[in-house]
């Protein structure tokens, strides 16, 4: 839909204003309660059309279920954020009780589904997690809709980067959009708190339940979340391509036939020959013949091969992986490559994985609070178990960064103790230099 000028509204039923409206009645429509049906012919919510981001849900999961790079490229962030599996702590046993029975649960099954659910968010730039609540228990049960099936994502009038709502496809795909569940997206805290008056009457509209919103890879006014592949979509396909031909002409050059002379013979004896001789010899076989009948082993000539495809493939293989922020000898590519340059080569891609740990610990800290906050609500929480909550702790990224870090403490640790034995500092300066230094480790000192 779209404000031409400053006037149509394409919403069905609604009267058309003049061009000629004046100011105040301009003014005015900022007020209207279907505000949300406007946008003007030049601006719009950036990202990609539907059509487009439907097209790249479809070739994203396609590339990650059957090709070898684009696999690899997703589940190589996977392995490092959480293939060591998650883990919870809280100072109140209630409260961390209350969480790992939400992980366990036999319909959530966390433990089993986080790989998977990290994996589709890189896939498909986004996750919807619809949250079923059992209000006499308190009990909190997550189901999946697939990306592939959002109509649309509704944000507050007063804040774009705030979704308060998404619309899903109807079933079997036909009808208007309108004909498909709504659902609200869970907020923190107290939404009333926070959202405007607009926001609140639209969130009312969303009445088929609540579901978690999770998106990456998108602007803050953008609607939907991107693919971690959707930049090198096209650039995998191609390299797959040139891979696939590579080794067909590999499998053309290593073929070869039979070439054969009958010297001083006709067509006769030739067509004689071929029906007692059209086979060709077994390997280890013995043929005998006489001058008459010479043999060759003849195979296709292609030249300019091998050397040029290999620098074509290792240029394609760095833009690839150089856009990705993954070292080429990760990809067993390691020919040019020494101990010094690979630890150097390795930082950005440990920083893009402890990026997306970074999201992950807070979609799960999310998926904690809620089931906290359902269980008070339910009564089967304290207030006090509430306030003391429950966090995620995830992998460490480099197990290399531990053992550095781990050796760093115990010298640090030494330092301090002869530092204060000998009064150059004070104990509570060490303390606060040692806690920072275990800070790195993500383990939080407390006064003591």
């Amino acid at each position: 839909m779209a404000r031409k000028a400053a006037a149509v509204k394409t919403k069905a039923g609604y009267p058309r204003r003049r061009d000629g409206a004046d100011l105040s009645q301009r003014l005015s429509a900022g007020l209207d309660p279907d505000e949300r049906l406007w946008r003007g012919l030049s601006g719009g919510r950036p990202g990609v059309s539907a059509a487009t981001h439907e097209r790249m849900q479809r070739l994203a999961y396609e590339l990650w279920l059957t090709n070898l790079m684009g696999q690899r490229l997703i589940e190589m962030v996977t392995d490092h954020v959480v293939g060591e599996g998650v883990a919870w702590q809280s100072e109140d046993p209630r409260a961390l009780s209350c969480v790992q029975g939400f992980w366990a649960d036999p319909v959530n099954q966390l433990d089993l589904r986080i790989e998977r659910l990290v994996s589709e968010l890189a896939i498909f730039g986004e996750l919807l997690l619809p949250a079923a609540v059992s209000r006499f228990e308190g009990r909190v049960r997550l189901g999946y809709v697939s990306p592939r099936w959002i109509e649309e994502v509704v944000a507050d009038p007063d804040n774009c980067a705030l979704p308060i709502g998404v619309v899903l496809k109807p079933v079997g795909g036909l009808g208007p959009s309108r004909s498909g569940k709504r659902l609200r997206t869970v907020l923190g805290g107290d939404p009333r708190e926070y959202l405007g008056e607009a926001a609140q009457r639209e969130r009312e509209r969303f009445r088929d339940g609540e579901a978690f919103l999770f998106q990456i890879n998108k602007s803050s006014d953008a609607a939907r979340g991107s693919s971690d592949l959707l930049a090198a979509i096209d650039w995998i396909d191609i390299y797959e391509r040139f891979i696939f031909d590579a080794a067909e002409r590999a499998r053309v050059q290593n073929s070869f036939i039979y070439d054969v002379t009958l010297k001083g013979a006709g067509p006769e004896r030739i067509a004689e020959w071929l029906a007692q001789n059209g086979a060709a010899p077994r390997p280890s076989s013995v043929r005998v013949h006489n001058e008459k009948e010479e043999w060759r082993a003849v195979s296709p000539d292609l030249r300019g091969g091998e050397s040029g495809a290999q620098g074509i493939a290792k240029l394609m293989r760095g833009l690839l992986l150089g856009g990705a922020g993954v070292p080429t000898h990760w990809f067993a590519q390691g020919e040019d490559v020494n101990r010094a340059s690979a630890e150097s080569m390795e930082l950005p891609a440990f920083k893009k994985m402890t990026r997306r740990q970074r999201t992950v610990r807070h979609l799960l800290q999310q998926l904690a609070d809620k089931q906290l906050e359902e269980a008070h609500r339910a009564g089967a929480l304290p207030p006090e178990a509430l306030r003391a909550g429950a966090r995620p702790v995830l992998p460490e990224i480099s197990v290399r960064d531990t053992e550095k870090l781990s050796g760093a403490l115990l010298r640090v640790g030494q330092a301090l103790d002869l530092a204060t034995s000998r009064g150059w500092m004070g104990g509570e300066s060490a303390g606060k230099l040692f806690a920072h230094l275990a800070g790195q480790f993500g383990i939080e000192m407390g006064e003591g």
